[in-house]
């Protein structure tokens, strides 16, 4: 399979610390997932909708819903990954979201990733709808951040 990473317009760099590899040396099936979290979080806080300020002030917050992942190839200690991000979905109160561990240091794909999160009221503890307006702030998000880049 064939991964074009230039169709994801988002990433978010780590670097793989000690306590995140297994007896083996090779990164911990975990700390995939905690990299697709954190990828997760920098672009819903990219969005300006994923804060403890703005969960305070709308009452709304993602929830995570469904995760996979597929390992690919193993990784080690200090390789810098990068979690490559984008929406594969808009739904009603729903985003899904794709994911490509990239591992420069080795120059491979670590590992390939998926995952749903709801759009969430935090007092009626129900999912509710997107801002109408979720696809040009994921538009102009991304394209500010390939600006940066």
């Amino acid at each position: 399979m064939t991964i074009d990473l230039n169709s994801f317009r988002f990433s978010s760099p780590a670097r793989i610390r000690f306590a995140e590899t297994d007896c083996n040396g090779h990164m911990s099936h975990v700390t995939a997932v905690i990299y697709m979290e954190q990828a997760r979080a920098d672009f819903l806080n990219g969005l300006g909708l994923f804060s403890i300020e703005e969960m305070t002030k709308s009452g709304k917050t993602f929830v995570l819903a469904k995760q996979t992942i597929e390992y690919q190839n193993q990784a080690y200690y200090y390789d810098d990954i990068d979690t490559y991000l984008r929406v594969s979905r808009i739904g009603r109160s729903s985003l899904e979201m794709e994911y490509v561990l990239f591992n420069r240091t080795r120059n491979n794909i670590t590992g390939l990733g998926g995952s749903t999160i709801v759009y969430f009221d935090v007092q009626t503890q129900k999912s509710t709808s997107l801002p109408s307006d979720m696809p040009q702030l994921i538009d102009q998000f991304e394209t500010r951040f390939l600006s940066k880049a």
